[in-house]
């Protein structure tokens, strides 16, 4: 994880294109982290941003080399799902359940078409603090 974090402390430090001034190679991924784009929509605006850029510019190709930037980070997330009258978690020993146990409410939206799977009305994402710690 070390030498990841200074490979990332280089990038936010490279230039997306010699010249530049107001942008590093980190800062296409740090725009779609802040405005929660879509992987197509990311991958739509970088194509044509790469396009109208000066050759050897360093931004990425798209969303999955972004991404893998911050890979040897190991930031990864847990996806629990959530009554969405934020009850309870469907998590541990509820991790079966199909509704809340105190307000009955459903914990997947009806399936529509020919939908296979089941979608949960709400998610919450958990960032585990302990392999952050262990890893430093």
């Amino acid at each position: 994880m070390q030498q990841g974090f200074f490979d990332l402390l280089r990038d936010s430090d490279e230039p997306l294109w010699d010249g530049c001034t107001n942008h590093s190679k980190l800062s296409g991924v740090h725009h779609q982290v802040r405005s929660r784009l879509s992987e197509a929509n990311y991958d739509k605006i970088i194509e044509w941003a790469r396009s109208i850029l000066p050759e050897g510019n360093r931004l990425k190709e798209n969303f999955y080399a972004a991404k893998s930037m911050m890979k040897p980070f190991g930031l990864g997330y847990q996806k629990i799902d959530i009554c969405p009258n934020f009850c309870m978690l469907y998590y541990l020993e509820n991790a079966e359940m199909t509704e809340c146990m105190t307000c009955r409410y459903s914990r997947y939206k009806p399936r529509t078409g020919r939908g296979k799977t089941f979608v949960a009305y709400k998610k919450l994402r958990y960032f585990p603090i302990t392999p952050r710690l262990l890893s430093t």
